[in-house]
């Protein structure tokens, strides 16, 4: 993520502001901070009683306090100076997770604010037919849509262009975020099945279990949202006004409308580890191989 702060600048610097200044549809604005909120504030609470958790459990059970266990202080170990150290252990760990806490407080509002962008343009190009209704002439109608049209176009390419950007960002961190989520999921299954069912310890691991769930969702339901609503573009193209065109505006707006539609009607996607779509049906396969994986081993 520090690797690429300039390009997740950038692409804050155009989402923000360049592609809002001309045309903002303050309802999906509305929506989009909404969603922001809901996502980070939720993943933010489950991380935090995940790590909350299996403290409490560690400090419950009988015995010692061991969140993580290391080579030194030995599990039995009930010195003070072993415990001060899984205390200090504890600490090193919360800074980890808060840290993976600032990478996704970026990666879930970017990723919203991507597909909300495409839902402001798919309002954009439906506003396009209101100004056909005003009291100027046809001619002066007629160069107003082409012209709007044509920046309608223009946010298109610049939107697509944040995407791969996006895709350039957040490419490592959604590999590797998925590769772990699959591999903790199957330990914790596993673990569910083999380890002592204490209160603690199971509520610790269903509280874990359902971390890993909402943060694999908030990076793969995001980005498949994306893809959804850059799906609605081409119908609102389409649905834009060109009809109300006239004679030589009319042949110049419809092949720009043709291409347009074709150049919108290919597949906007984010992709982790080369091959996998981030979509809601890759999350459900994952959730899928995890479990097929637990059920072979038993």
């Amino acid at each position: 993520m520090k690797f690429h702060k300039d390009k997740i600048s950038e692409v804050l610097l155009h989402l923000t502001i360049n592609l809002k200044k001309s045309f903002n549809d303050h309802e999906v604005e509305k929506q989009m901070i909404r969603r922001s909120k809901i996502s980070t504030i939720a993943f933010v609470i489950i991380a935090c009683s995940t790590v909350l958790s299996f403290g409490v459990d560690a400090l419950l059970r009988d015995g010692t306090f061991t969140t993580v266990i290391t080579a030194w202080p030995d599990v039995e170990d009930r010195s003070f100076g072993a415990g001060l150290v899984r205390i200090v252990i504890y600490i090193i760990w919360w800074y980890f997770v808060v840290r993976l806490i600032c990478v996704f407080s970026v990666i879930i509002p970017v990723t919203i604010l991507l597909s909300h962008q495409f839902k402001n343009l798919t309002s954009y190009f439906y506003s396009l037919s209101e100004i056909f209704h005003g009291d100027e002439s046809q001619a002066e109608k007629e160069r107003k849509y082409e012209e709007a049209f044509k920046l309608g176009i223009k946010w298109h390419s610049d939107t697509l262009r944040c995407t791969r950007l996006c895709q350039d960002a957040f490419y490592f961190v959604y590999s590797g975020q998925i590769l772990l989520n699959i591999s903790l999921i199957i330990l914790l299954v596993v673990q569910l099945v083999m380890s002592e069912r204490t209160v603690t310890s199971t509520l610790a691991n269903l509280i874990t279990f359902t971390s890993l769930l909402v943060g694999t969702g908030c990076l793969m339901w995001n980005a498949g949202d994306i893809t959804v609503e850059a799906s609605k573009l081409p119908t609102a193209m389409f649905h834009s006004g060109w009809h109300n065109c006239r004679a030589q505006a009319s042949r110049r707006i419809r092949p720009l409308v043709v291409i347009a539609m074709w150049h919108s009607q290919k597949a906007v996607q984010l992709h982790c580890l080369g091959i996998i779509k981030m979509s809601y049906e890759s999350y459900i396969s994952i959730i899928k191989i995890s479990y097929s994986v637990v059920s072979v081993i038993f």
